[in-house]
């Protein structure tokens, strides 16, 4: 097996176990024994459990961005803004986003973590910012800083996302992206 190959097998070990008991909960012991791997081998490939932690999530926020990269394809600007903000609004504690709250957490006293933290936001609000600009351009938004509302955009509805989290349910979700929507609406001026 390749050293990447091995390094991803490690990576997407550890998201099992961090989806299941979450950052916090989760020690090299239980990673080599989940992966069948001896913790020397585990740190043969990292330098230590911080920057595997980083790497594995890393590799789910990508993995996510992606995942929603593709399912807004080439849909109109608003149907995509939509689409967008409905995506980070979990109804349900099966969808992963629980371990945004565990790196942001570990972001609060590893600096290493935090630039990846903020590296990974910077992703999702340019993908934000380019289907606001997208809407500027068709003249279905009007804002003077597509980045602006972005991060404004993007800042309520992780907050929405983060209580969600505390009692996930869809009805709670719709009601979230409405109001959202609404902020977006004001922002954007949608008519």
């Amino acid at each position: 097996m390749s050293r990447t190959d091995r390094k991803d097998q490690i990576i997407a070990a550890a998201l099992e176990l961090f989806h299941s008991k979450g950052f916090a909960d989760v020690s090299t012991r239980d990673l080599a024994d989940h992966a069948g791997l001896s913790r020397s081998h585990i740190y043969h490939y990292f330098s230590d459990w911080k920057e595997l932690r980083r790497e594995a999530f890393l590799s789910f926020a990508n993995e996510q961005l992606d995942e929603v990269r593709g399912s807004l394809g080439d849909a109109p600007p608003l149907q995509a803004l939509q689409a967008f903000l409905r995506y980070c609004l979990p109804d349900s504690a099966d969808d992963g986003w629980a371990l945004w709250l565990d790196a942001w957490d570990e972001a609060m006293h590893d600096s290493a973590m935090a630039e990846t933290y903020l590296a990974v936001n910077a992703q999702w609000q340019a993908l934000l910012g380019g289907i606001i600009e997208a809407g500027v351009q068709a003249q279905v938004f009007h804002c003077a800083s597509s980045a602006r509302a972005a991060r404004q955009i993007f800042a309520q509805t992780m907050g929405y996302g983060d209580d969600l989290l505390l009692q996930p349910s869809a009805e709670a979700a719709e009601a979230a992206l409405d109001e959202v929507m609404e902020v977006a609406g004001l922002l954007l001026k949608i008519r």
